[in-house]
């Protein structure tokens, strides 16, 4: 992995390790890189001139993938005229661990930044760690178009782009529910929260499966307020995905005492009469609830569209062979709001701040590339190699696809702007056109977010302690362990102890974030 120079060894070490920098030191670009990018500057460069070969490392998330020997590792290096160095980590300690390579002048070229975490991503743009990508883009015209504006900037300031913006399918999962289960009760698909409880009240205490025995839920749920598992509950409420705003100010659902109450209350029911998962509390990923799907004994729940096929429609034949699911919209709430699990698009594929012109060019001539003539290259692979065209125009998937997974490549590089990437040609076009429909009909019910990537500094430091003692003492609401009227406790206590003190921050960043934009 390429070496850096001593000023920049000792600036990451003094800005990383002692965190004593002054402020002239944690402006968004040092004075020692900005000089050494405008030297770069020539009139006759050329982005496209991919005579140098390059060495071009990276740093990713996810399963090592194959390296030596894959066809389309080879391809693209072939293509461009560089070597890929790619090295993958642990999300979990991420920070930690991105700082440890700053430390010792080990930072990559390119890094994937995500995981939902702006406050990371703001704490390293300040650092001067990222290369400002927008005045390159004049040059890549397709890779700015194919990206929307609105995710060029977001967690950015104004004027600059750190980073060049991953698609992130924001409305992804669907509520799926036991057809079968419908049939044997004579019920019909629900459409609004109250049919919705009624169907899955049924299910937990009618016999749906008809094996005689009380082995059956209604539907299952990751905590209270976790966003890819509250949607069709919370927000069908009216509660806020993380902020709303409300009369030009934005409103925590922390702090919305009405539809707090309304949920809880809507949860503390299913929790009686046993329509709620039991264990609700202890599950900590969306797979953990899906599971009690995939079990035969959840009747209503979400899944992944991409790979319900052969997940959770396969899961549940093992314990009904006539199992059969449907897809249906998130049900209506009281005032007739319908929101679906919505998750944030903050992924990014960073550039190390001191690269090259050249070098950034390069990967930004990779990236628009992956997203345009080689897109299919990094979806479905080569012909003959990854898949196999027959006479009447079908699609075989050949061995090496799983082999040299070439989706997970494209992802490493850069995922295109297209919610289709899973409709590989050889699942067919029925599957593509249901698979469009899901997607064109959670958009209807995207979930916003009404804060655009604002980190208040109290958040960030008592914020994770606040919510979980708040969730905490709602879920103890929820199986009975208090009483309803500890719903406005808890909204109370959040306020007193620090959750004010955020929301007076992010309303003032709010303020300067759109006088700036105005």
């Amino acid at each position: 992995m390429k070496k850096y120079g001593w000023f920049v060894l000792l600036l990451l070490f003094v800005l990383v390790v002692v965190g004593c920098a002054t402020n002239s030191e944690e402006t968004m670009q040092t004075e020692e890189n900005k000089e050494l990018l405008d030297a770069e500057v020539v009139d006759d460069f050329e982005p496209y001139n991919f005579d140098e070969h390059l060495t071009i490392s990276m740093l990713t998330t996810g399963s090592p993938i194959q390296y030596e020997g894959n066809a389309v590792f080879e391809y693209i290096e072939e293509k461009f005229n560089v070597t890929f160095d790619i090295h993958y980590y642990d999300r979990d300690d991420f920070d930690t661990y991105l700082s440890t390579l700053a430390a010792s002048g080990d930072l990559p070229d390119i890094w994937r930044f995500g995981y939902n975490d702006p406050r990371m991503f703001n704490d390293w743009a300040e650092r001067g760690a990222y290369y400002d990508v927008k005045p390159l883009l004049e040059y890549h015209p397709e890779l700015e178009a194919g990206i929307p504006t609105w995710a060029w900037e977001v967690l950015n300031p104004p004027g600059h782009y750190f980073g060049v913006p991953e698609y992130r399918l924001q409305t992804r999962n669907v509520l799926a529910i036991r057809q079968d289960w419908l049939d044997n009760l004579g019920l019909d698909v629900p459409d609004t929260l109250e049919e919705f409880y009624e169907v899955a009240h049924a299910f937990a205490n009618q016999d749906p499966n008809g094996t005689g025995r009380n082995d059956t839920i209604g539907f299952s749920a990751l905590g209270l307020f976790a966003e890819e598992g509250t949607a069709w509950r919370g927000g069908a409420f009216g509660l806020a995905r993380e902020w709303k705003e409300i009369d030009g100010e934005l409103v925590p659902y922390q702090a919305q005492l009405d539809e707090l109450t309304e949920y809880i209350t809507f949860m503390r029911k299913a929790y009686e009469e046993d329509v709620l998962d039991k264990d609700f509390m202890l599950h900590s990923d969306w797979r953990d609830a899906n599971e009690r799907l995939s079990e035969g004994i959840a009747g209503i729940e979400y899944v992944n569209p991409n790979s319900v096929h052969r997940k959770e429609a396969e899961d549940i034949k093992a314990h009904d062979p006539d199992a059969a699911l449907t897809f249906l919209p998130p049900p209506a709430g009281p005032d007739g709001e319908r929101t679906t699990p919505t998750r944030p698009s903050y992924f990014k594929k960073v550039i190390n701040a001191n690269v090259t012109q050249e070098k950034a060019h390069r990967i930004l001539a990779i990236y628009e590339w992956n997203i345009t003539e080689g897109y299919e290259i990094t979806r479905h692979g080569l012909e003959d190699i990854h898949y196999t065209v027959h006479e009447d125009g079908t699609v075989e998937q050949l061995d090496a696809w799983e082999e040299h997974e070439p989706a997970s490549i494209g992802t490493d590089i850069l995922r295109a702007w297209n919610p289709l990437h899973r409709a590989y040609w050889w699942l067919g076009e029925e599957f593509e056109q249901e698979l469009a429909a899901q997607y064109e009909m959670n958009e209807k019910y995207i979930w916003e977010d009404d804060n655009p990537g604002l980190v208040s500094d109290k958040n960030v430091e008592i914020g994770a302690q606040l919510n979980a003692e708040f969730e905490q003492m709602l879920t103890e609401v929820v199986v009975g362990r208090r009483g309803m009227e500890d719903v406005q406790l808890a909204v109370e206590q959040w306020l007193e102890n620090g959750g004010q003190e955020i929301i007076d921050e992010v309303n003032q960043l709010y303020f300067e974030y759109n006088t700036a934009r105005q």
